[in-house]
């Protein structure tokens, strides 16, 4: 019947918007409540067909007892002359099946999600004693609000609270096809464990972009459902994780005591794998704490150490050097004033002698005397006595001390310190010596301390890493700790609590959270929020315009001793 533009009840018919396997689809206006809905309105030619008569009733009667943020509303049923109708909230967004369909992948941090409040909605239903039956993507309806998912089409669900005599006889399959649990497809007796098989299929669908069950016939898509397991979903998309692999896994078990027994089962499955993704997802956006932490505090540390062993070094060398320059002056000179008389009264022989004997102590490398002609009298070097003083090459004054001129001299990578000192008698310069100083033992002293400070310094910062590195990630458990705490009372598990013993900080943080929890939990809460579903209620916004009706008249089947039911928007 057209009735656009009519008036059915206290509900003005505004326009036509779909036609289903056994209904007209409009949308309505209550003008004494200002809601927009929709009515569905059973079909003139199945007026006198049992089947669709009772399923449509059932329909009203199943979902009409259900009050759930994922599950459509049911305003009001009633008649049209002779015609049931049923008023319904009408949801805007598209069903899970056009998705699907346009091959879009969501995250699967929105699978997880959607799933979660899918089985939160069965849970209810199953509790209520309602049994879907029909779960498919056709009849999870997207809200506007994203992510925020509704369960419509109850037509073929099974109250089991009511005497109303089912229709559906042994040896009948009611569902679509390809999303039905074995038990279903081969017509035996079904629970809520059916529905979950049916949300596992969808599931597996959704994370992988395939099918679960690919058969083209309906005898072959009814063997595989019974018989066949599924491709791994790792074989397709290896990147899901394990933990979600394995719930899909046991929802689609062919037995139903190996799956889940109820929706809560899946919705704590679920909750627990959502948070272990969103703590690997956190952990990829930001270097973790006993890394990042531990990372800056370590580097702080090695440069304060380097910054100090570097000081430390520059002055123990000053130091050691200039103890090496006062023993080479002091040496010098002592030289000199020893070898002046010899000098003097040319006592070449005396000179060699001093020279030789100071040279066997073995405290400097070369010694030359020169008289005042600068003519070397005495020399470790014996090829230089007799000839004219020759300066070295690459010498370069570097102080003057008790009349001694010290130089450094450089040659071929090879550094000594050279002592001139003049040589006196009775105030009067007659002569001089050069006393060679190497600088290799020096430096050997120099470098085995520099080692030792850098061992040192690496020991420091070490020890200091190592222990910032735990002490950080004790510090990073706790926070974890109190933010998966947050993260449940932020999607409405109100009995989320932190036991730990803290006795610091952590635990004056953890005791004013506990009594933020016992507040909100006590604040009259509604009843559904505090059983077993609570996290649903984080849902807050009115789902998508659900696919009330099917595109056409269901079809169907007959396969041997049973009859199969088949929804037209199957694509089997």
């Amino acid at each position: 019947m057209e009735i656009s533009g009519k008036a059915v009840g206290r509900y003005e018919i505004q326009e036509h918007i779909g036609t289903g396997a056994m209904a007209e689809v409009y949308k309505t206006y209550d003008p004494e409540i200002g809601r927009v809905g929709a009515i569905k309105i059973l079909k003139d030619s199945l007026l006198d067909e049992t089947e669709y008569l009772d399923r449509f009733l059932k329909e009203a009667r199943a979902a009409g007892t259900l009050t759930h943020p994922n599950i459509v509303t049911i305003y009001d049923i009633g008649k049209l002359e002779q015609a049931p109708y049923i008023v319904m909230e009408l949801l805007e967004g598209e069903n899970l099946a056009d998705l699907i369909k346009r091959g879009e992948q969501l995250p699967l941090e929105s699978i997880i999600e959607i799933a979660m409040q899918l089985a939160s909605a069965l849970d209810y239903a199953h509790a209520a004693g309602v049994i879907h039956r029909d779960v498919k993507p056709d009849n999870i309806i997207f809200t506007s609000n994203n992510n925020v998912v509704k369960i419509a089409d109850f037509s073929i669900a099974k109250n089991t609270d009511t005497d109303i005599k089912d229709s559906t006889q042994a040896g009948t399959i009611m569902g679509t096809p390809r999303y039905m649990s074995p038990e279903q497809a081969k017509g035996d007796v079904v629970d809520g464990r059916s529905d979950l098989f049916a949300l596992g299929v969808i599931l597996y669908e959704m994370v992988t972009g395939h099918k679960a069950f690919d058969g083209k016939s309906m005898p072959t898509l009814i063997m595989q459902i019974i018989q066949k397991e599924p491709t791994p979903i790792r074989e397709y998309s290896p990147d899901v994780p394990a933990g979600l692999q394995s719930i899909i896994s046991r929802l689609m078990q062919k037995k139903p005591d190996k799956r889940f027994q109820t929706g809560k089962q899946l919705y704590d499955a679920l909750a627990k794998e959502l948070r272990t993704f969103l703590d690997k997802k956190d952990e990829k956006n930001y270097l973790p704490m006993q890394v990042r932490t531990t990372g800056i505090m370590s580097a702080a540390v090695a440069l304060v150490m380097v910054i100090s062993a570097t000081f430390v070094f520059n002055v123990q060398s000053k130091l050691l050097t200039d103890q090496a320059i006062n023993a080479g002056v002091s040496l010098a000179t002592f030289i000199a004033s020893e070898s002046a008389i010899a000098l003097l009264g040319e006592d070449w022989v005396g000179l060699e002698s001093l020279t030789d004997e100071a040279f066997k102590r073995e405290t400097f490398d070369s010694l030359s005397i020169i008289d005042h002609t600068s003519t070397v009298r005495s020399s470790t070097d014996k090829e230089q006595i007799g000839n004219k003083w020759q300066e070295q090459a690459n010498t370069t004054l570097l102080s003057t001390r008790r009349d001694a001129a010290i130089f450094e001299i450089d040659n071929d990578n090879h550094k000594a310190y050279s002592f001139v000192a003049p040589i006196r008698f009775n105030d009067t310069n007659i002569g001089e010596i050069h006393l060679g100083l190497s600088q290799t033992q020096l430096n050997e002293v120099m470098s085995v301390t520099k080692r030792l400070m850098a061992v040192l310094a690496l020991s420091v910062v070490l020890a200091v890493l190592i222990t910032l590195y735990f002490v950080n990630r004790l510090i990073a458990r706790n926070l974890l700790t109190i933010r998966r705490s947050l993260r449940d009372l932020g999607d409405g598990n109100y009995s989320s609590r932190i036991s730990q013993p803290w006795k610091n900080e952590f635990g004056s943080l953890a005791t004013a959270f506990n009594t933020l929890a016992d507040k909100l939990q006590h604040q009259g809460l509604p009843e559904f929020q505090q059983d077993d579903s609570v996290a649903s209620e984080r849902i807050n916004a009115i789902p998508p315009s659900a696919d009330l009706a099917h595109d056409a008249p269901a079809a169907e089947q007959d396969f041997g001793d049973f009859t199969v039911i088949e929804s037209p928007t199957d694509d089997t």
